[in-house]
C-alpha cells in the first residue's frame, strides 16, 4: 500500500478500515507513523498484544483451515452461512438483504481469492502488537464506530479505545453486519467526522 500511495502522490491518507481492514490500518500506521492523516475504524479490534492473543486462541485452527481450503472441495454455501453467522437481532428484511448481498459477492468469488484473504487474516495474527505510542500523532483525528453486539468483544473494543488518543467514539446498534445493513447511518457519521478534521 505504501508504494501505491507514493506512486499516486497521496500524502497522509485517512484510513477507513472495517473489521480486518481496521487492523490493517493499524499495522500500516505502525510501519509508517508520520504518513497517516487519520483513522476511521469500524467494527474492529486493536492489534494490541491482548487482542492478538485472544484472536490466536479463536483462530488456532487457521493453518488447518487454510490447508483444507486449498486442497478440498470449495463450498460457497458454507461461506454464505459463515457470513450470516455475524447477524445479531436484525429484522427479517435486513437478513434477506444480507443473504442476497453475500450471494452476489460470492457469485464470482474464486477459491484462490478466498484462500488469499484467509491467509491475510492468518498473517495478521503474526504481527508485532501495536501500542498506544504508535497512534500518538493521530490525536484528535480518530473516529471509532463500534457496534454494540459486534464480533469483537466489549473488552476488545475497550482495548482498542485505550490504544487511541482522544478518539471520537460512536456506538451503533447491531452486529458485525450493521456496516452493510445500516450504511446510510455510517456514511453520515463518517462525513460529519471528516468535515471536522
Amino acid at each position: 500500500m505504501h508504494g501505491f500511495f507514493e506512486k499516486l502522490g497521496i500524502k497522509e491518507p485517512v484510513f477507513i478500515g472495517a473489521s480486518d481492514g481496521g487492523m490493517v490500518a493499524q499495522i500500516y500506521t505502525q510501519a509508517y507513523p508520520k504518513e497517516v492523516g487519520g483513522f476511521i475504524l469500524i467494527s474492529t479490534g486493536g492489534m494490541d498484544a491482548e487482542t492478538i492473543k485472544s484472536l490466536r486462541k479463536k483462530y488456532f485452527l487457521a493453518p488447518l483451515m487454510l490447508f483444507y481450503m486449498k486442497h478440498c472441495n470449495y463450498e460457497k454455501p458454507k461461506l454464505i452461512k459463515v457470513g450470516m453467522g455475524h447477524s445479531r437481532n436484525e429484522s427479517k428484511e435486513e437478513l434477506a438483504y444480507a443473504k442476497d448481498m453475500f450471494e452476489t459477492i460470492f457469485k464470482d468469488y474464486t477459491k484462490e481469492k478466498d484462500v488469499h484473504i484467509s491467509g491475510l487474516l492468518a498473517d495478521l495474527m503474526k504481527q508485532t502488537p501495536v501500542t498506544e505510542t504508535d497512534f500518538r500523532m493521530l490525536k484528535g483525528k480518530i473516529l471509532l464506530i463500534l457496534p454494540d453486539q459486534d464480533f469483537f468483544s466489549g473488552k476488545m473494543q475497550k482495548d482498542l479505545i485505550q490504544l487511541m488518543h482522544d478518539p471520537v467514539i460512536q456506538y451503533v446498534s447491531g452486529g458485525h453486519l450493521s456496516t452493510i445493513l445500516k450504511a446510510d447511518d455510517y456514511v453520515k457519521v463518517i462525513r460529519d467526522f471528516l468535515g471536522n478534521i
